[in-house]
């Protein structure tokens, strides 16, 4: 009964994530942090990992959420149920492609739906800044405003952003200068 609720969830995810995985996260959090598959901290070293490995982010963290709940059995789950609605909805399309490719209403609804898919990236980020840039824990309990901050990390996001605009190399050179970074520092 909890693959099938591993599966059904994930499939919803799927099913409602227009514009890629970064928009997955959000809806992700969600379920996996209500469910209380993991933590909150764990989620945002999931992203990350998912980030950094071949693949969409998305299927990459699906797969590691099941994995973590159910072994190898439980990362098929739900990786089937995030690429299913995906699958089913791709064949639907291109066996009508002629009739949707110039239908107003199609056009208009994915015209539209561009401001929404920014939004939700924005919000993921928001995410997962304030879990990792911000100690609110420690906030709460000193009020002091040094405390807000995690120094070390805003350190390392400031570095690494301001390398991306100064330097132009390969995104991937970026994450491995970033991981390289956060040994270092952690």
């Amino acid at each position: 009964m909890e693959l099938l609720n591993l599966f059904y969830t994930f499939f919803k995810v799927g099913l409602f994530t227009i514009g890629g995985g970064l928009v997955a996260i959000p809806i992700m959090q969600d379920y996996v942090i209500g469910y209380k598959w993991v933590s909150e901290k764990t989620f945002v070293d999931m992203i990350a990992i998912s980030q950094s490995t071949p693949g969409p982010i998305g299927i990459n963290l699906a797969t590691y959420v099941g994995q973590t709940q159910y072994g190898l059995l439980g990362s098929v789950v739900a990786t089937l149920g995030m690429v299913l609605p995906s699958f089913i909805i791709i064949s639907i399309v291109a066996k009508f492609l002629k009739h949707f490719d110039e239908n107003k209403w199609v056009k208009a609804a994915l015209r539209n739906i561009r401001p929404i898919v920014i939004g939700i990236i924005m919000a993921a980020a928001y995410f997962i800044a304030q879990v990792e840039l911000l100690d609110m824990e420690a906030f709460k309990v000193t009020k002091q405003l040094s405390e807000l901050f995690d120094i070390k990390s805003v350190v390392l996001f400031a570095v690494v952003f301001g390398l991306m605009f100064k330097i132009k190399l390969h995104p991937i050179l970026y994450i491995l200068i970033g991981g390289v970074l956060g040994i270092i520092i952690f």
